[in-house]
């Protein structure tokens, strides 16, 4: 294990606390000095962490740590490190401590094996950081080394792996050639690569089993032994085309498990061998053991299964080129005095020539090619030589050309005969004809063929072409008419009898201009045609034609004079039916007409937009409708026109329009008067497309809703007026119902204690004692003040309520206002103030004194009396508090503190108030640009302060 020492703190190893110690009871939290930020890092922290007493014993850890050894907070509180450490390790833990020699700043790292109740031990990093402010604890930090170690170990195992593969792959290739040696070669490796391995062998298909080919170890006794695929292991690996693994054959489903008995075998390994994409069998390697192989095990498996297959593959190529060289040298040698007697002639034969093999193993390879045959196809004599017929011909000939050359091979026909496609070496396709026959050996078998090869290119695109003049006329469906210039029909087309009716055989011998009733729309004659066409050769222009049906059928025509054969010249006329064109003219005409007629007359304003936003028309109307001519407008934007509101709305719309969603929209919009104001319309806009369905452009029409509109608007403005007034009338009703109430209750009680006492000292004041009439005197005194009080609160709300509290403020002294505040209440208990000399603000003097008196009589009302008034200056305003020693306002209750009649339920039968008092302080306040607000007291009581802009 590692060590590491460190003096005083390093990076982030340092902790900050304080005098004051955490309760070591929870076992999750620092020293308590550390703040609430560090408490809750070490708390939820991912790292695993504790802290140590002197004596090493843990006093606090976090969840993490106890999640690391397996152990509940709880017991470890106490408990000392060394009960954790495996015992092995105690000597790199007292090492570590030994080299940082005592020093009680030191940083000391160092890493062992930590103990779980289970008996596992975990591979960890400690870190030992002294607490800053308790030089005798110290922080803790684990790192979990185990996935570092793992890593290593797979690292350490790959390796291995990649080590053993190199191996094997060294000996397959000394035995490169031997296929026999190549499979014990690699069963001998397998057991050797694989320690857990005691057997290897290498299994190969023969139909529907498999045959032991080659084995080692326990399995070499079984050589030669055959499974049926169907039920194995080695099966399933083929058919997955994947390495598979059996932890136990006894409980494997995919197994044959009397197989593996017989084997004596409990786990394995089975990995697929391919030749190219088809697999050809599996590398086993078994265990007598149980669960004896792993997945680094598969993977090595899979390199060594596919060095296998790379080196059959390599042995069976061997094998089979020496076969061909083999069967060639005779073939050659056979063929030498032939070869002699038409080497000339084929040498220098004008048409290409190839000697093919038919042996099935190479059918179709060219073993031979002449001079002409590598100028027909561009590849030299070399590169001709062991091509196939499939590498030159074309892909689409070959499933014709394979009949051919297999009945060839197998003497079915001695000759034959083809046309097919060649690709040249430039790439290009070339036609060639084939001439091909069977050359025998001594006991008359198909040996090779003898091939004549012609370039027939040319000719064939001279065929295809007079084909396809020969089609063409017949192909074109216009009506192609061959005619004498006198008019008389040598021959017409199927376009020309589908146009006019008349079949070839009916029309020919006739003259068109008799038969078709010919007439010349733009004016001429018969004559003047024949005439243009013997001086000029040709005649355009548009005829009509009478159809066999009776229908008039309008015709562009074009006619050429060609050259004379025999001395008679023909002309060539071909005739287009334009007549749907020349009817959707007219039609598109005459409704150009019409829509030009409403356009131009209708007393509603119409537009024609361009896709771009142009006014491409406006019709009279619409330029009326906004002061201007039609000259004006046309050619300017349409943005111009709209109001921003209504053009944003309007491009959402046309997007509606261009997706087909909508066929026209209709929405209220406004549009700009040429004398600068706007003018309320209903628009109506449609889109028209062109004949394939595309946007072509917009036609709007707009309707002047402008006294429509204003008539709506005074309307709405006459409901909302009267709505106002109601709810004017509705509060001034309410307000009321809620004095008459409570005047009902507040002036009732004080003033019939005013009687009350009354009657008694105008009845006996002389018999009365002189200090019942000081009591009777001062009750009806302070009852009136009381009614005076109450008749003050209403009428300031009364003011304030009808609006026509206004406030005049001026510079006024602060302090001078709060000791006249508490001046009227002789003998109660004063107040202290704090308020600084010369402090002013601005408010009206009287409004400042109401503010006072309200608060004064709340204070006594509900808190005892107020204890303390404070004044100060903050930044552009004057703060004043008024704090009593009371119960404070319920939470509930304070939101609706400041209203009207607003009285908690609480003091509201105990405490005689009509509930205006704050009410008024809050409206005096604001009027003077100020405001009030209330705020708990620090343990008990309220705190009522008002803000008033400071006087300068």
């Amino acid at each position: 294990m590692r060590q590491q020492t460190h003096s005083g703190a390093v990076g982030d190893h340092s902790w900050r606390t304080s005098e004051a110690q955490g309760s070591p009871g929870t076992g999750e939290t620092p020293a308590g000095g550390a703040s609430v930020a560090e408490r809750g890092a070490f708390r939820a922290s991912p790292v695993a962490m504790a802290i140590l007493d002197e004596d090493d014993h843990f006093i606090q850890v976090n969840l993490s740590f106890s999640r690391l050894v397996g152990r509940d907070r709880a017991d470890l509180l106490g408990l000392g490190c060394r009960a954790l450490t495996h015992p092995d390790d105690l000597g790199v833990r007292e090492e570590a401590h030994a080299v940082a020699g005592g020093d009680p700043a030191a940083v000391i790292s160092y890493e062992l094996r930590l103990m779980r109740p289970d008996g596992a031990d975990v591979p960890c990093k400690i870190t030992l950081v002294p607490i800053e402010g308790l030089p005798v604890r110290r922080l803790v930090q684990v790192e979990d080394l185990t996935g570092r170690y793992q890593a290593a170990a797979r690292a350490s195992r790959q390796s291995e792996i990649l080590l053993a593969t190199i191996n094997v792959q060294r000996a397959v290739t000394a035995a490169a050639h031997d296929r026999a040696q190549v499979l014990e070669v690699v069963a001998t490796q397998a057991v050797q690569a694989f320690p857990v391995a005691d057997g290897a062998v290498v299994e190969l298909i023969d139909r529907f089993h498999l045959d032991y080919v080659a084995a080692a170890g326990t399995l070499i006794v079984h050589l030669g032994l055959r499974l049926p695929i169907e039920g194995s292991l080695s099966g399933v690996a083929m058919s997955e085309r994947s390495t598979v693994l059996c932890r136990d054959s006894e409980s494997d489903p995919r197994v044959n498990r009397q197989a593996c008995r017989e084997v004596g075998l409990r786990s394995m390994c089975v990995a697929p061998l391919f030749s190219g994409d088809q697999p050809i069998g599996v590398l086993k390697i078994s265990s007598a053991e149980v669960d004896a192989f792993d997945s680094d095990d598969v993977y090595q498996l899979e390199l060594l299964a596919g060095s296998l297959s790379a080196a059959l593959r390599h042995a069976d190529d061997y094998a089979r080129n020496a076969t061909l060289l083999s069967e060639r040298t005779v073939a050659l040698t056979a063929l030498e005095a032939s070869e002699r007697r038409f080497r000339v002639a084929f040498d220098n034969s004008p048409l290409g020539m190839v000697l093919t093999s038919l042996r099935p193993d190479n059918l179709g390879t060219f073993l031979q090619a002449n001079p002409a045959m590598a100028a027909i196809t561009g590849y030299s004599v070399e590169q001709l030589t062991g091509m196939n017929v499939s590498d030159l011909q074309h892909p689409d000939d070959l499933e014709a050309t394979k009949p051919v050359l297999a009945g060839l091979a197998a003497g079915e026909i001695e000759t034959a005969n083809l046309e097919a496609r060649y690709r040249h070496a430039d790439g290009h396709d070339l036609w060639v004809r084939i001439r091909t026959a069977v050359a025998h050996d001594e006991r008359t078998q198909p040996r090779y063929l003898v091939s004549q090869i012609e370039d027939v290119t040319a000719a064939r695109a001279a065929q295809a072409q007079l084909r396809r003049q020969a089609r063409l006329l017949e192909l074109i469906p216009a009506a192609i008419i061959v005619r004498d210039l006198d008019g008389t029909i040598r021959w017409w087309n199927a376009g020309a009898e589908a146009t006019y009716g008349w079949p070839a055989t009916a029309a020919t011998g006739k003259i068109t201009h008799r038969l078709l009733a010919t007439a010349f729309p733009d004016g001429g004659s018969v004559a003047e045609q024949t005439e243009s066409l013997r001086r000029d050769q040709t005649w355009d222009g548009e005829l009509e034609h009478l159809s066999a049906d009776g229908r008039t059928i309008t015709v562009l025509s074009r006619q050429v004079v060609q050259d004379a054969v025999d001395g008679v010249s023909t002309v060539l006329e071909i005739n287009t039916d334009i007549t749907a064109v020349r009817d959707a003219q007219r039609a598109m005409h005459q409704s150009e007409q019409r829509f030009r007629a409403q356009f131009t007359h209708s007393a509603v304003g119409q537009i024609v937009r361009s896709l771009d936003g142009t006014l491409l028309d406006v019709n009279p109307a619409f330029a009326a409708m906004l002061g201007r001519t039609t000259g004006e407008l046309i050619g300017s934007p349409t943005d111009q026109l709209l109001h921003p509101d209504t053009a944003a709305d309007m491009r959402h719309h046309i997007a509606d329009l261009f997706a087909g969603d909508h066929a026209a929209y209709s929405h209220e919009a406004r549009v700009r008067h040429a004398d600068g104001g706007w003018i309320d319309v209903e628009a109506t806009v449609s889109l028209v497309r062109d004949t394939d369905g595309r946007p072509l452009h917009l036609i709007g029409v707009f309707a002047d809703i402008s006294a429509r509109k204003a008539a709506e608007r005074a309307r709405d403005a006459a409901a909302a007026e009267l709505a106002c007034r109601n709810t004017e009338l509705e509060s001034a009703n309410q307000l009321k119902l809620d004095l008459i109430g409570m005047l009902g209750h507040e002036i009732g009680t004080p003033l019939t204690s005013i009687l009350g006492f009354a009657e008694l000292v105008t009845d006996g004041w002389s018999d009365l004692p002189d200090d019942q009439k000081h009591r009777l005197v001062a009750g009806i005194h302070r009852n009136g003040r009381r009614l005076d009080t109450i008749v003050k609160e209403v009428l300031a709300l009364v003011t304030l309520d009808a609006g026509r509290l206004t406030a005049r403020p001026r510079r006024v002294e602060v302090c001078e206002h709060l000791q006249a505040a508490i001046l009227p209440v002789p003998g109660a208990r004063q107040p202290d103030i704090d308020c600084p000399a010369g402090l002013t603000a601005m408010v009206q003097p009287g409004h400042l004194d109401q503010i006072l008196a309200n608060l004064l009589s709340n204070a006594d009302k509900y808190g005892g009396g107020a204890t303390r008034i404070t004044a100060r200056r903050l930044d552009d305003h004057v703060e004043i508090r008024v704090e009593d020693g009371g119960p404070g306002v319920p939470e509930r209750f304070r939101p609706n503190l400041f209203e009207r009649f607003s009285r908690a339920d609480a003091t509201a039968g105990s405490v005689k108030g009509t509930g205006l008092g704050l009410y008024i302080v809050r409206e005096l306040a604001r009027a003077n640009r100020g405001d009030v607000e209330y705020e708990p007291g620090a343990e008990t009581g309220s705190v009522f302060v008002v803000r008033l802009p400071a006087g300068g």
